[in-house]
């Protein structure tokens, strides 16, 4: 899915139950300049997507709050590594083939002029058993973002299922952490998931794996949370 939309001000009411708290894991990342951001590209999965309308997707409505524009360029399935030639798959018929983060970002360089790129992926990366490949087409896509927007702000969301928000799918602490020192790309890394707390079950739809539509609301507020407590600024 490859959209871009110009949406006013939602209001994403939060749940009473579970609560978005401090991060889980305390891991050093620079923290941008105060600047204004007014525009957002988010490259992503079916997370980032969300189960509807794009301007009601988690990434979309955290934008909003934060009174930025919003573009998605989010296939289901993908990731850094995901959908590429390691596995390569028709997402539907409009879509057509799968393509890797790294393999949007030159058309994506071409359409838009984003103040912020933010990177959300990785779940769908455990399948490779050599993990060192993983961690190279990390870094390489870490790159290509950076020289690609070179004035943007780059943020790198830490990869993790909302049905097991501790959960680091294989992918621990130092190996994002070398990822984004290796990238030498002044990164922002931010871990929204591991902000909520408590109960999760009630924010997971049928399939158990991806949020329903109280689990969006949730996780745009963690988004909102973490863009703010790494001094990602809001547009006024």
């Amino acid at each position: 899915m490859l959209v871009a939309v110009t949406i006013g001000l939602v209001v994403a009411m939060r749940p009473a139950a579970p609560t978005i708290g401090a991060p889980h894991t305390e891991m050093s990342s620079p923290r941008p300049s105060q600047d204004a951001i007014a525009d957002a590209l988010f490259i992503g999965d079916s997370y980032t997507a969300g189960n509807g309308l794009s301007e009601l997707s988690p990434s979309c409505v955290a934008a909003v709050q934060m009174h930025w524009q919003c573009s998605l360029s989010a296939v289901p399935g993908t990731g850094y590594i995901s959908g590429g030639p390691a596995n390569r798959f028709t997402v539907d018929p409009y879509i057509g083939e799968s393509t890797s983060f790294i393999e949007r970002i030159p058309g994506l360089g071409l359409q838009y002029r984003p103040d912020v790129v933010i990177l959300d992926g990785g779940r769908n990366d455990s399948f490779p058993k050599n993990k060192l490949d993983v961690f190279n087409v990390m870094v390489a896509t870490i790159v290509s973002a950076r020289r690609t927007w070179p004035e943007a702000k780059l943020v790198f969301v830490r990869p993790r299922y909302l049905y097991d928000p501790t959960s680091d799918l294989g992918l621990g602490d130092l190996f994002i952490a070398n990822a984004i020192a290796v990238a030498d790309a002044d990164v922002t890394l931010i871990d929204p998931i591991a902000r909520i707390t408590g109960d999760v079950d009630e924010l997971l739809g049928p399939d158990g794996e991806h949020p329903n539509s109280q689990g969006e609301k949730v996780l745009a507020d963690a988004l909102v949370a973490e863009f703010t407590s790494r001094g990602l600024a809001q547009a006024t």
